[in-house]
């Protein structure tokens, strides 16, 4: 009997939960309010991003769903993709409510979901940096070939933009500014640090470079790292 394996033993499990768990509904339930967006600033950011009712986007770690659902009364379709099921639920509750019918919802991760060449664009919020180093790069070579040639790619995660010597440091007013301005405990920031993979924004760069990618446009808020690109057409 013939068998197909999709993927080889050494695969990274990216199902799995990394630092915070997800899966927790208190986490899910206050989620929003941590992070502090809202749905007027991922319109703005859409409409930046040239979204128009033709365009087929993907959101990678969707989470609740609030730019997702931002994205469906814009776009054409909407991928809402997380590997959190407690997050799922949430986002499909959110467009429920709103009478959204060109979303579609998968538990999946970076190194899981289905990618064939159609995406326009592909969004991804403070996700990216659940995954090692070694497999962000393999994300990014799969994000690519999701999309269409000359489609885009919008990253923003914690991305340290210092030095080795300077992290220590860096991370610490991190973590401090985080307690301030957000519902996180020190205990949440030490963990994301400590347990989480976030890495050095000139390290992240290197790889959307080496993916194929052309860097549009950069930019650094103190740890907090956004990056435009475009695949190769």
């Amino acid at each position: 009997m013939e068998i197909h394996v999709t993927q080889p033993d050494w695969w990274y499990d990216d199902l799995k939960q990394v630092g915070l768990d997800f899966e927790d509904e208190t986490e899910v339930s206050t989620y929003d309010a941590r992070q502090g967006g809202s749905s007027e600033e991922d319109a703005a950011l859409l409409h930046r991003l040239g979204v128009t009712p033709r365009t087929a986007m993907a959101d990678i770690g969707c989470g609740t769903g609030l730019l997702a659902c931002t994205a469906a009364a814009m776009a054409g379709s909407v991928r809402a993709i997380d590997v959190s099921g407690a997050m799922l639920r949430a986002a499909q509750a959110r467009a429920k409510s709103l009478g959204l019918a060109n979303i579609t919802f998968e538990r999946d991760g970076f190194l899981t979901f289905a990618g064939s060449g159609d995406l326009d664009l592909i969004v991804t919020k403070a996700a990216l940096h659940h995954l090692p180093d070694f497999w962000k790069a393999v994300a990014l070579t799969r994000m690519r070939d999701a999309l269409k040639p000359g489609g885009r790619l919008y990253i923003r995660d914690v991305a340290f933009n210092c030095s080795p010597d300077a992290l220590p440091l860096t991370a610490e007013r991190w973590i401090e500014d985080l307690v301030r301005q957000s519902g996180y405990s020190r205990a949440d920031g030490a963990c994301h640090v400590r347990e989480e993979h976030s890495t050095f924004g000139w390290i992240l760069e290197r790889m959307i470079s080496e993916a194929g990618f052309t860097l549009l446009e950069r930019t650094h808020d103190g740890v907090y790292a956004t990056y435009l690109a475009e695949a190769p057409g």
